[in-house]
């Protein structure tokens, strides 16, 4: 059964908070033609209203300006309730990694030489996380990585086996209570709830990948504005959570700085040209640029400067996102799948960037877009919005809590079920 099982009874609205934009949206599941509550593979992801703001007052992970902060996220929340044609009582909030500490914990409990069941592993599960990473910072998720039985460690699923001592190692992912606070006095003061918080880089793996990636194991990189995070996905579960403070505003900085032109027509050449390792210096592009005086000259550049500045930054990019990798101590198969999204990814000829460089030569690469979401325009298609779509489906999963078969719950689905934090 597949992962996307989505509840139609209802309707979510979730708020993404990113390091240059904050994102708002109403989503509900529906199934074409037909009424079935659990849906399934042919399940979609029907946008309502989006909409989105600069994010303002808010810098690298810090409330810099909390009324400046409070103006963008309403102003995100007021375009998306016009375009539903609903008012929001209520959102479930994406953060941003450079605001997530992860944490390795390792709990055990003794079964009596039993075979392991799901009251074993619920059992072990079951332990207070804010004791182990302090009570200045609240849970957001927790994962297992690994299980081990009376020393016999590297164990993926220990259901059924039978030994003295079970103990598993879990990923746990918190932020700094005040933030939080921040966020839920901002909403409150407009008579918002805040109805829990997740990782908006795992949202994007949870709405950009497919179930054959994530059981194989992959490595996600969202590419933001200010920031890049990493995430590596090993049966199942996040591994790994990095983040680098260098993202696509600072290849829109370089270019506006090398060629003496606006931010806002260095961002367009970026979007319009990208990058390509085959670019002849004899091409020439016009751009706008500012001289000693302030005053804009339209000037003639080769492809080549301009490849040639893009490519910098990346390379940077590119070493950074290597090292994390290398360091988590993932392994290789985590490292040959990178899906690659955000704001970032949009960048043309990135992929083939990628494959040009002796680190990734080998590996597949594939930009990641939210997987069956649907809605008035295209921007719910793009990569820019995988977290909060992964978000909207995060939420409408919940009644995954229900009963459900054996045969009917996935690893996945089980990760959701019995790991879920702050919804």
């Amino acid at each position: 059964m597949s992962r996307r099982i989505i509840d139609t009874r209802r309707e979510v609205a979730v708020l993404d908070i990113g390091t240059s934009k904050i994102c708002a949206a109403v989503a509900r599941g529906e199934r074409r033609g037909q009424t079935d509550l659990s849906l399934g593979p042919e399940s979609e992801i029907r946008i309502l209203g989006v909409g989105h703001q600069l994010a303002k007052g808010i810098k690298r992970g810090i409330i810099t300006n909390l009324e400046e902060f409070e103006e963008s996220v309403l102003g995100a929340i007021s375009s998306a309730e016009k375009e539903a044609q609903r008012a929001i009582k209520s959102v479930f909030i994406a953060l941003p990694s450079l605001v997530i500490e992860s944490s390795a914990i390792e709990k055990n409990i003794n079964i009596g030489h039993l075979p392991v069941d799901d009251v074993h592993l619920r059992s072990l599960s079951n332990f207070d996380a804010t004791r182990c990473i302090g009570r200045s910072r609240e849970v957001i998720h927790v994962f297992p990585v690994s299980y081990s039985i009376d020393g016999n460690s590297g164990i993926q699923d220990p259901t059924g086996m039978i030994g003295e001592a079970l103990s598993a190692v879990f990923h746990v992912m918190s932020v700094n209570s005040s933030f939080l606070n921040n966020i839920r006095s901002c909403l409150s003061r407009n008579n918002i709830d805040v109805s829990g918080f997740m990782s908006s880089t795992y949202g994007a793996v949870i709405s950009a990948t497919l179930d054959e990636e994530i059981s194989s194991g992959i490595t996600l990189i969202d590419i933001g504005g200010s920031s890049t995070s990493i995430m590596c996905i090993h049966e199942g579960a996040p591994l790994y959570l990095g983040t680098i403070p260098v993202g696509g505003q600072n290849i829109t900085n370089d270019i506006a700085m090398v060629l003496r032109t606006t931010t806002s027509n260095a961002e367009r050449l970026k979007i319009v040209y990208g990058v390509s390792e085959t670019s002849v210096d004899k091409e020439s592009i016009s751009i706008y640029k500012i001289d000693e005086y302030g005053e804009e000259h339209t000037q003639s550049i080769s492809k080549g400067m301009l490849d040639s500045v893009i490519s910098d930054r990346l390379e940077e990019i590119f070493e950074l996102i290597q090292k994390h990798i290398y360091e988590c101590g993932a392994e290789k198969s985590l490292y040959q799948r990178i899906i690659i999204t955000g704001g970032g990814s949009q960048l043309s000829g990135l992929t083939e960037f990628m494959r040009s460089k002796k680190y990734f030569r080998d590996i597949s690469v594939r930009i990641g877009k939210p997987i069956g979401t649907i809605g008035s325009h295209d921007f719910v298609k793009k990569p820019s919005f995988s977290s909060a779509a992964g978000a909207a489906i995060y939420c409408l999963g919940d009644f995954l809590n229900k009963r459900l078969s054996d045969e009917e719950r996935s690893l996945w689905q089980k990760l959701i079920t019995w790991f879920k934090r702050g919804v």
